[in-house]
This record gives structure tokens, C-alpha cells and sequence, in this order.
């Protein structure tokens, strides 16, 4: 493994990838266990304003990134958008990528509901088994759900390991985070922590313990969400929901429906996951009904789920396309930190070959694709300030300052 020296003492540096929307007990619970062990610091890539299930996350990227550093966490760095709204694989890439970037990574540690990291994997070796190609591809041809396809042809290829595996969302994580790393050459180790509490999207409620789905349910109803996130996260929340500060898809709905209306078929084409003339079935639906959940209800099929469709549709809507998801990521984002951090981050820039900035200002002179990705993050930046219960100005990207602790 690789270790970090600082100032006479050996570190191990953990990276965590993350929403944290919002950070509650079971993120503290993951950090936790990775600070037990001794001289370990954590670095986390979180996503932005908008996240994965293809919505804007429940408050903005600044103010959880500062509940994750006040709750532990040493640095936060930005997931760029066109990987924090795609599917699992380039969502893990896309976190992989910019740890890998940092050169100092020596662990990724994600929750996991088996908690065993070395039947993840073995899953991660099957899905590398070049018979899942084809044994793919037949289940595809019936219709199914790719992952529902690739969980069928993992049980024809692979009868020793549970498919059933699979099925469990932050499992299927770690084991695209695990490819990810062989993809890039990363040599790093994984560690599992097993979830504890309720399980992912949950509508059930422990002592301590409830899924981010559902403390983003109620977010004005403050008093519900106090047992179920750490005191700092919780007094961040507050704060947000207090000023209206907490979003709503609900919020973008006609403007989303606009887009749909007046966008050409060849456009919609670009966004990342449409095939099958699927951008044609999304805008005939777009022309014959006048809400986003009417939309999706006439599209949705057994072969293209809610969650999918969400993420193609606000994609199209933001301007990433599926060629921005493929890129490398382009500079190196920092949006929150703790004295640890600072000194983190000093090790990075001795050894990573990425820009690192704290303001959007700085990327222009970066050249095409990273001035591509900030245009992005503005635009989405401007966009999410207008999902929220009480809109603000726009151009936060450039006003909002990363936050330290000292």
C-alpha cells in the first residue's frame, strides 16, 4: 500500500465517493470507522447540485460539503455533473478517476450491504468474464432492464457467486468502483463497511438511523430529521430549510416539459444512455402530456425505468452529453476542508498532474473540455438556484467560497 509521508508521520489517506444528500448518522457511521484506524485522513467526491436519481440534491453542494466537513470528513472535492447524473458505471469512473487523479489515495472505502470486499470482488472478476458479453446481450434481447439483464447473464456465468448481489444498490457501487480502479491502473485497496440501519430508499425508521430517500421527504418538518444526522449536519440543514433553501424537481417542472417541446429529436440523441429511438418516444410523450410525471408514466417500460429516464431527460435539459461523460476529468475542485485537508491538498499538488482551483474563475485559461465542464456547472449552478422553495440569484458558482474550518 501506499503511504503518505508528512512531517515525519505515515499517513493512510481514505477516499470516499458520496452525495451526501444529506449527510446523516450512517455517513458519520462510515467516516467513523475509517478514522478509528490510526493516521487516516479522508477525502471525498461529492456530487454537485444535481445527483444521480436524475433530481437536484436536497440543498446545495456548498452548504453539504460544509456539514461533511464539520461531521469529519478532512476534504471535499466536486464531482463534476456529467458524472454525478449518470449511471453507476460512469458515476464510478468519474469518482475513481479524480481519486486516482489526486496521487495519494491509498484506500476507497464505500458502504456496502454484504460487507465482504472479497466476494465484491470476485463479482467485479465475473462481470470482467468476456461469456457475459454474449450471455448479455440474449438477455437484453427480451426486453429487460440492463441491469436486470446483466443480473440474469451474471447467474448463467457465474453460479458460485449470488447474482442476487447485484440487486443491492451500494454493492453494485463498489463493484463498479472496483472496475474502475483495474480500468485506470489504480493501485489502491477497498474497503467495505456494512451498512447498519435501514436499507438504500427505505421508508423505515431505527432509533438512529433512516435513509437519505426519506429524511429528503419532509425536508420543512425539522424536528423529524434532528436523531437521524449528526448535530453539525443537522444545524447546516436547519439553517438551509429555515431560509428556503431546499429544492424541489417539482420546481423545474414546466421548464423541463419546455425543453422537451421544443428540442429536436437529433439533440435529445446526445444525451448520454438514449438509444432505440427513445429521444422520438420522450417527445411525443412531451407533446401529449404537460407534466414530467405524466411523461415518464407514458415512457416508462420494462425496459426503461423511472430512474433512467430522469437522468436522460435532465441531462438533455443541462447540456451533458453522453461524449462529456466519456472525458477524463479536467481539473480538480475543492469545495470544503479542515486543517487536515489543507495540508491534503498541499500533497496533492506535489503530485497530481490535474489543475486544482477553488473558483470557477480559474478555468477558462484551462483550455477547451475544462471550460466545457465549468460552463456546465454554471449553467446547472443557475438552474438549481431556481429549484429551490425560495429562488435566488444566479451565478452562485462564482460567489459561493469553499469552506475551511480555519
Amino acid at each position: 500500500m501506499q503511504k503518505m509521508a508528512k512531517e515525519g508521520v505515515f499517513l493512510n489517506i481514505c477516499g470516499i465517493i458520496a452525495e451526501f444528500n444529506p449527510f446523516h448518522n450512517g455517513h458519520e457511521y462510515i467516516v467513523n470507522k475509517i478514522k478509528a484506524e490510526k493516521d487516516t485522513l479522508t477525502v471525498a467526491v461529492m456530487s454537485g447540485n444535481f445527483v444521480q436519481r436524475g433530481e437536484p440534491a436536497i440543498i446545495s453542494k456548498f452548504a453539504r460539503a460544509k456539514a461533511a466537513v464539520l461531521c469529519g470528513v478532512d476534504l471535499v472535492l466536486e464531482l463534476p455533473l456529467p458524472y454525478s447524473i449518470s449511471t453507476a458505471m460512469y458515476f464510478a469512473n468519474g469518482g475513481v478517476n479524480l481519486l486516482n487523479s489526486l496521487g495519494i489515495v491509498d484506500t476507497i472505502c464505500f458502504g456496502s450491504e454484504c460487507g465482504d470486499i472479497n466476494t465484491l470482488k470476485a463479482a467485479a472478476n465475473q462481470l470482467n468474464n468476456p461469456k457475459l458479453t454474449a450471455a448479455l446481450k440474449e438477455e437484453l434481447a427480451k426486453g429487460l432492464t440492463f441491469a436486470a439483464a446483466r443480473q440474469n447473464a451474471f447467474g448463467k456465468i457465474s453460479p458460485l457467486t449470488d447474482s442476487r448481489i447485484l440487486q443491492n444498490p451500494n454493492d453494485t457501487l463498489g463493484i463498479e468502483y472496483i472496475l474502475a480502479a483495474e480500468r485506470l491502473n489504480m493501485k489502491c485497496e477497498f474497503k467495505a463497511v456494512k451498512r447498519i440501519g435501514v436499507s438504500h430508499d427505505s421508508s423505515e425508521i431505527t432509533d438512529k438511523f433512516c435513509s437519505a430517500s426519506e429524511l429528503r421527504k419532509t425536508p420543512s418538518l425539522l424536528d423529524l430529521k434532528e436523531p437521524f444526522m449528526p448535530q453539525k449536519s443537522y444545524e447546516v440543514f436547519a439553517d438551509e430549510v429555515s431560509q428556503k433553501h431546499y429544492s424541489s424537481i417539482y420546481l423545474l417542472d414546466r421548464a423541463m416539459v419546455a425543453h422537451l417541446r421544443t428540442i429536436t429529436p437529433e439533440k435529445l440523441r446526445l444525451a448520454p444512455d438514449v438509444s432505440e429511438g427513445l429521444e422520438n418516444r420522450i417527445i411525443s410523450a412531451a407533446n401529449n402530456f404537460s407534466t414530467m410525471d405524466e411523461i415518464l408514466a407514458s415512457v416508462k417500460s420494462k425496459r426503461y425505468t423511472h430512474a433512467r429516464l430522469r437522468r436522460i431527460i435532465l441531462a438533455s435539459y443541462l447540456g451533458v452529453t453522453a461524449e462529456l461523460q466519456k472525458q477524463p476529468v479536467p481539473y480538480i475542485r475543492v469545495l470544503g476542508m479542515n486543517e487536515n485537508g489543507a495540508k491534503l491538498l498541499s500533497l496533492v499538488s506535489k503530485r497530481t498532474k490535474l489543475p486544482i482551483i477553488a473558483s470557477l474563475k480559474e478555468v477558462e485559461r484551462l483550455g477547451e473540455t475544462a471550460t466545457e465542464f465549468a460552463r456546465l456547472e454554471v449553467k446547472a449552478g443557475d438552474i438549481f438556484s431556481l429549484s429551490l422553495q425560495r429562488p435566488i440569484g444566479g451565478k452562485t458558482e462564482y460567489t459561493n467560497k469553499l469552506f475551511k474550518t480555519f
